[in-house]
């Protein structure tokens, strides 16, 4: 490399990752840290053994060193939190709300019991119930909590009333051979004889809540009854005065649901909740996780090529900034300079077939939300703007005459734009895809 080079070393145990995004000009080179200025000078920092760096983790939700932070989304959670809001995250699939859930858990934030429940595959209320109960005492926090401690030593009068809780000695554990009927009241006692010292809360992370919904009413051929009970209950019990000063509901999923519950005529059973929308990144903060993922062969960028990538990918969510930078060090030796023709190659390379498995979802998903006539417009409408990049409103609307879908074409674009589809940024009556690499992968392999 050209350039005086400036050693400084250090026994520091930092976190690499963060100390980049500190001082935007640094980039990590192997176990050091690169600046290239000061005249085309460079200083290195040598951080001794203990250094830590991002891993690229693409299409599953990042956890540890692997989550780029995203403060303003986590402040805006704990300040409902503390002003004793339930909440439900909203935004499309793949910008990272579970990815969010997980840093809560994982850093115990204002030192509450966070304990987080998938229920994905729940098909019923009663089951539903029984999955919040079973992992909230299962949960390490909760049983090392000082209500726990307290409630060993002053007996099991309180548990023995809960049936699905088997006590050995000073231990409890969920009895899963035990054969519960009404596993809501059981989930609900549970919480109402909660005694937090210090003001804590149990703080429940419950992810793909409306794929719940959803799954309830094809679980009952769908007739809808069962799911307005249980958005019903659910309800029921964040208001129960009892409870709603202890513990704090926060409901996400990979569907909205407020157009899951609007379908089913529930949105009542949901208005208590208090929204919190999880954004794209801003430009300032893709450099930053761009940087952290290049650093991981030490491959450094000027910051026009940077900007170059930014603006071919343009949704700036942080799967498509890992896609790319998972693109770029396949095809990049370590320690190269990143130029335009890189960015090129790796982003024609975004809709390789063998990355299918991370855009073949959209698809799917439109076949499993849409039924009849309504798939074929939402078909024939995204193909329409893949291959015209844009369509207005008045042609979208003559479309949905064409499939006799007069009466729901808005339900379906709004779907489309809450999804993460389509957007009519800047001007109303103009639609277009969200993320070029999407419309790039339509035009490939969904467009006849």
């Amino acid at each position: 490399m050209p350039g005086k080079w400036w050693v400084i070393k250090l026994q520091l145990h930092a976190q690499i990752s963060s100390f980049s995004t500190l001082f935007p000009p640094f980039v990590l080179f192997d176990k050091k840290i690169i600046a290239k200025s000061f005249d085309n000078k460079k200083i290195v920092i040598n951080f001794g053994k203990k250094y830590i760096v991002m891993k690229n983790v693409v299409g599953n939700p990042a956890r540890g060193e692997s989550f780029y932070q995203r403060k303003r989304e986590v402040d805006k959670i704990i300040d409902r939190i503390l002003n004793g809001n339930n909440l439900q995250i909203a935004a499309p699939r793949r910008i990272g709300k579970t990815s969010i859930l997980y840093y809560l858990l994982d850093n115990k934030l204002e030192d509450y019991i966070y304990v987080y429940v998938d229920t994905e595959s729940v098909t019923d209320e009663n089951e539903f119930y029984k999955k919040l109960l079973k992992e909230i005492i299962k949960a390490d926090d909760f049983k090392k909590s000082n209500w726990f401690k307290n409630l060993m030593q002053k007996g099991n009068k309180f548990l023995s009333k809960i049936k699905s809780v088997k006590i050995l000695g000073q231990e409890f554990d969920f009895d899963e051979a035990e054969t519960v009927s009404d596993y809501k009241t059981e989930f609900e006692n549970l919480l109402a004889g909660l005694e937090f010292e210090d003001a804590k809360r149990l703080i429940l992370l419950i992810d793909e809540f409306p794929q719940t919904v959803q799954n309830i009413v094809e679980a009952n051929s769908g007739s809808t009854e069962k799911a307005i009970h249980f958005l019903q209950s659910n309800r029921e019990i964040r208001l129960n005065p009892d409870i709603n000063l202890k513990v704090t509901f926060i409901y996400t999923g990979s569907i909205g649901l407020n157009h899951t519950v609007a379908a089913i005529n529930g949105s009542a059973f949901i208005n208590d909740l208090n929204s919190i929308e999880v954004e794209p990144l801003l430009p300032k903060e893709a450099v930053g996780l761009l940087q952290e993922l290049l650093a991981i062969k030490a491959l450094h960028a000027e910051q026009k090529v940077l900007n170059h990538l930014l603006a071919k990918i343009e949704w700036l969510i942080p799967f498509h900034i890992q896609l790319a930078a998972q693109e770029i060090l396949s095809i990049s030796d370590k320690e190269d300079n990143i130029t335009e023709e890189i960015i090129e190659l790796a982003f024609n390379n975004l809709i390789a077939a063998r990355n299918n498995n991370h855009f073949e979802h959209y698809y799917s998903r439109l076949k499993k939300h849409f039924k009849a006539a309504d798939f074929n417009y939402a078909e024939e409408l995204l193909q329409t703007i893949a291959n015209n990049n844009t369509i207005d409103k008045a042609t979208a609307y003559n479309m949905a005459l064409g499939h006799g879908v007069e009466t729901q074409w808005r339900q379906v674009l709004e779907i489309l734009m809450y999804d993460g589809y389509i957007n009519n940024v800047g001007n109303n009556n103009i639609y277009r895809f969200n993320s070029p690499i999407l419309k790039m992968w339509w035009l490939r392999f969904i467009c006849k």
